[in-house]
């Protein structure tokens, strides 16, 4: 092996990825793009060094040399409480899915019955099924697919006949705000010793700016999210309630069981993303939902069906065209890739068809995307899906992502 030449494959392979996406129209739901601030956060020395604790005391260090790093943490801390209306913030675990283990392992009992979301991340049942077959039951919560939903009638059935200890909602298909409010209110009827957990992983960011739905006050008693997706900040975890006694026991869970050291180069960045919201982040929830609503009208205009159209298509960042007529989800999702528009392949309720895909319009918002350019995002992707003159498709959808080339959403400028 060259030692030079094996680096210059690795530059010239980072530098064709930059190059490559800089000249693509990204729809994935579940990515975005730090803005400038954010980015100038991220810090490396921090990388290096180790920051662990338990419980919830950010100042019971483990290690030494800790003295400004917990002030860092103290900073990101308060400011997720300001953002969220949380008392209690825990910002280390690595991920969203993390997160969630780790709230479901600290909070149920063997033998406890969960409830969860068909298309989330339905963490008891991992529990159940991983090799250590962790014992919980996990029940499947009803969806209303046409309405894109949950089943609030079934569902309260269920809590009635199971009485679960947990019921946790969200989803990776996360259209419409979920029935909070009366999914607890039948809890509280028929176990009031249960907790509500809601994954706002794919809607942390709306919820941050104040929109979509407001899961403490309509009921929830932990939040858990990933740090990303519309957030918009680095890659990672988050959990956050108003019970001391919840946090006191989700935090050994986190740290030591799952987790030693918490990757501190994130916890700058992560301050300057709730600093953002906290500045400007209605106005910029709002400009992701209404490029969400303008491009499902748009794109339906032109002959394409979605999953929940009814009801005005979307609340939140993400869009699920039905796409039968054209073809395979994931075939789709390769010639859209071939000419420069990166969306996933999504299943769809099996009332409205086969094969969709999961559009998300949260990075080319923040790039700059206004309603303005709709029409010819829409036309791009009418085009791609139809396999109409694939390079000239290509080239305008890379001429658009060149134009959506400045970030809106950053303190810088507010």
């Amino acid at each position: 092996m060259d030692f030079n030449e094996k680096v210059k494959e690795i530059n010239s392979l980072l530098e064709q990825h930059n190059r490559f996406r800089g000249d693509c129209l990204n729809l994935i739901a579940s990515e975005n793009v730090p803005s400038p601030l954010v980015e100038r956060l991220l810090v490396e020395d921090l990388d290096q060094r180790y920051g662990n604790y338990t419980g919830i005391d950010l100042r019971a260090r483990l290690y030494q040399g800790n003295r400004f790093i917990v002030q860092i943490e103290e900073v990101a801390q308060e400011l997720a409480k300001q953002l969220f209306g949380a008392a209690y913030v825990d910002l280390r675990p690595l991920s969203g899915n993390i997160a969630g283990i780790a709230t479901t392992f600290a909070l149920a009992s063997p033998g406890d019955i969960a409830l969860e979301v068909h298309n989330g991340h339905q963490y008891a049942h991992k529990l159940a099924t991983s090799p250590l077959k962790v014992s919980l039951e996990s029940i499947v919560i009803p969806w209303d697919g046409v309405k894109s939903n949950i089943d609030i009638d079934r569902t309260v059935a269920l809590i009635q006949k199971h009485r679960p200890k947990l019921v946790t909602i969200g989803s990776g298909v996360f259209l419409f705000p979920q029935p909070v409010r009366e999914l607890k209110e039948a809890m509280n009827r028929y176990n009031p010793d249960s907790y509500l957990i809601y994954d706002a992983a794919h809607v942390m960011g709306l919820i941050a700016g104040g929109r979509f739905q407001a899961p403490f006050e309509e009921g929830a008693d932990v939040i858990i999210s990933s740090t990303h997706k519309t957030l918009a900040g680095p890659q990672g975890g988050i959990i956050l309630t108003n019970n001391r006694s919840l946090a006191e026991r989700i935090g050994p869970a986190v740290a030591p069981l799952l987790e030693s050291n918490h990757h501190l180069g994130r916890l700058p960045a992560l301050a300057g993303t709730f600093l953002e919201w906290i500045a400007c982040g209605g106005a910029h929830a709002d400009a992701i939902i209404s490029n969400a609503k303008a491009l499902g009208l748009a794109l339906h205009e032109r002959g394409i069906r979605f999953v929940g159209q009814a009801h005005g298509f979307t609340e939140s960042h993400t869009l699920i065209p039905i796409v039968d007529e054209f073809g395979e989800g994931k075939a789709l999702a390769d010639q859209l890739e071939a000419c420069n528009i990166i969306a996933g392949a999504a299943s769809v309720p099996p009332e409205l068809g086969t094969h969709g895909l999961r559009i998300g319009v949260q990075e080319v918002t923040r790039r700059g995307m206004t309603e303005v350019d709709v029409p010819e995002v829409a036309d791009c992707i009418v085009r791609a899906l139809k396999g109409d003159d694939l390079e000239a498709v290509k080239r305008r959808a890379t001429a658009l992502a060149g134009r959506f080339n400045q970030m809106r959403f950053t303190l810088e400028g507010v």
